[in-house]
């Protein structure tokens, strides 16, 4: 998640007007340790200011490990049953489309875990590299296109957030001039780990563009639609 990701969906979630001790579900949320240390604008600039408003995240993913409060397959029907059990008034769904065989499936799962007039938060990449978790299937989606996995669902709020670039993204590290050498080195000879060989060229694409990402803030219908309608 970038760091302008992390902003403008805490944003969006504090925009709906929900009292205190609303429920969030967090799919794919990773670990404490990714949302704190790898990640620390995800805890920093999104977990906690929506803590302090009083909203109740549940972290949930495939990983068994600290800060995941509920581990599992969203789309296996006892975990579902398990998520629903939570009565989400809000569900984040950030970075996972584009990482999933059938995000359709995915979407449709989701859907069913969000209470009747409940909101939904959903991002995609837009514009940015390859970068397999452990696939990647290229979903490159608009604002609007995202939206339509969820047929029904009102658009609240429809946003392009537009991030840094490659070039940035590096040097703003420690030592970036020489990872980007070396990442460069390792594009022109890839005999250091040749199987990452096409995700290091992809990324160089975004030298000098900025990465976008695609955010939707979506409200479920009160009554559920048969499917067609």
């Amino acid at each position: 998640m970038r760091v302008e990701e992390a902003e403008c969906i805490r944003t969006l979630v504090a925009s709906v007007d929900m009292v205190p001790g609303v429920v969030c579900l967090n799919i794919g949320s990773s670990t404490k340790h990714f949302r704190e240390i790898e990640q620390p604008h995800i805890g920093a600039k999104l977990i906690r200011p929506l803590e302090d408003a009083g909203v109740r995240f549940v972290h949930c993913d495939l990983k068994d490990a600290d800060g995941v409060d509920l581990v599992g397959n969203v789309l296996d029907a006892g975990f579902q049953q398990r998520m629903a059990e939570n009565q989400a008034d809000v569900l984040l769904c950030c970075n996972i489309l584009e990482h999933l065989s059938d995000p359709q499936a995915f979407s449709d799962a989701c859907a069913e875990l969000v209470k009747p007039c409940g909101y939904m938060v959903v991002s995609v990449p837009l514009s940015y590299p390859y970068h397999p978790d452990p696939i990647d299937t290229m979903l490159r989606a608009t604002p609007v296109e995202l939206a339509n996995f969820f047929s029904g669902w009102e658009i609240v709020r429809a946003e392009v957030v537009r991030s840094q670039t490659f070039l940035h993204e590096v040097l703003a590290k420690p030592r970036g001039v020489s990872t980007l050498i070396l990442h460069i080195l390792k594009v022109i000879f890839p005999i250091y780990r040749p199987t990452r060989w096409w995700e290091k060229t992809h990324r160089l694409m975004w030298l000098f563009r900025p990465y976008t990402v695609s955010v939707v803030l979506l409200r479920k219908p009160a009554v559920r639609r048969p499917p067609g309608n």
